[in-house]
C-alpha cells in the first residue's frame, strides 16, 4: 500500500549496511554456514540470492538444470504456476466429485418421477396400446416429458447461476475494488455458450434417465393395464 522508492548507493556501502543490520534469518544462515565449515571468519560472505534472467523461455529448463548441478537451489515462476495448477486441479476435482454426486441424485430423481408417472397412468397406457399405439410412441411420450423436465430444469439452473454471478460480482466490487476507487469489472462471467451447454446437458441427462422408465412403459401388457385400478 506504500509507494516504492529506489535508493542508489555504492556497492561497498550496501555491503556494510547489510552486515550491520542483519535480519534474524540472515543471522541464522550465517551461523549455519560457519558451523558447517562453508564460510570462515575472514571469508567474504557473498550474496544470499541471485536473479538469473533468460532471454528465451524455452531455455529456462536447461538453465535451471545447470544451476542445480552447481549445487544451488532455484525457483521460477514456472514453479509457482505449477503450484497454482495443482491447487486448481484439486479444487476442480472436488467440485467435479460434488457435481457428479448431484448429477447421480438428479438422475435417480427423474427416473423415480417417471416410474411414479407410469404407475399412475398404467390404465391410460393400456388404453393407448389397445387402440393401436405402438411401443415407440409410448416411449416418445415419456421422452418428451423427460425432455421438458430437463429443459425447464436447465433454464432454472442457468437463471439461478446468473443471479449468483451478479451477486458475487457486486460483493467483489464492493469489498475489493470500490475501496480502491477502481471501476466495476466482472470477476465472474458466464458466457452464453456455457449457459446453452448447461441446458443441453440437462436435456441429455433427463432423456438418459428416462430410458428405463420409457422402456418399462412400452412393455406394459394392455390387458393387464386395463384391469389396473
Amino acid at each position: 500500500m506504500m509507494p516504492g522508492a529506489g535508493v542508489y548507493v555504492p556497492l561497498q556501502v550496501a555491503h556494510d549496511w547489510s552486515r550491520k543490520h542483519r535480519g534474524p534469518m540472515s543471522r541464522v544462515a550465517l551461523a549455519l554456514a560457519r558451523q558447517g565449515g562453508n564460510l570462515s571468519e575472514g571469508q567474504t560472505e557473498g550474496y544470499d540470492s541471485a536473479v538469473v534472467r533468460v532471454s528465451d523461455p524455452v531455455a529456462l529448463t536447461d538453465v535451471r538444470t545447470k544451476i542445480t548441478d552447481l549445487g544451488f537451489g532455484s525457483f521460477s515462476i514456472v514453479d509457482e504456476l505449477d503450484q497454482i495448477r495443482t491447487v486448481f486441479l484439486i479444487f476442480d476435482s472436488v467440485l467435479g466429485l460434488l457435481g457428479g454426486i448431484s448429477l447421480l441424485v438428479a438422475s435417480f430423481g427423474i427416473a423415480n418421477t417417471m416410474i411414479m408417472s407410469i404407475l399412475e397412468r398404467t390404465r391410460e397406457i393400456g388404453i393407448m396400446k389397445a387402440i393401436g399405439a405402438e411401443d415407440r410412441e409410448i416411449k416418445l411420450i415419456f421422452f418428451v416429458e423427460a425432455a421438458v423436465i430437463g429443459v425447464f430444469g436447465g433454464i432454472l439452473g442457468v437463471l439461478v447461476a446468473w443471479g449468483i454471478d451478479g451477486i458475487a460480482n457486486r460483493l467483489a466490487y464492493r469489498f475489493i475494488l470500490k475501496p480502491q476507487g477502481a471501476s466495476f469489472i466482472d470477476f465472474f462471467s458466464l458466457p452464453p455458450y456455457l449457459s446453452l451447454g448447461a441446458i443441453l446437458f440437462a436435456l441429455i441427462v433427463s432423456i438418459t434417465a428416462a430410458l428405463y422408465p420409457a422402456s418399462r412403459a412400452a412393455r406394459i401388457d394392455p390387458v393387464r393395464a386395463l384391469r389396473h385400478d
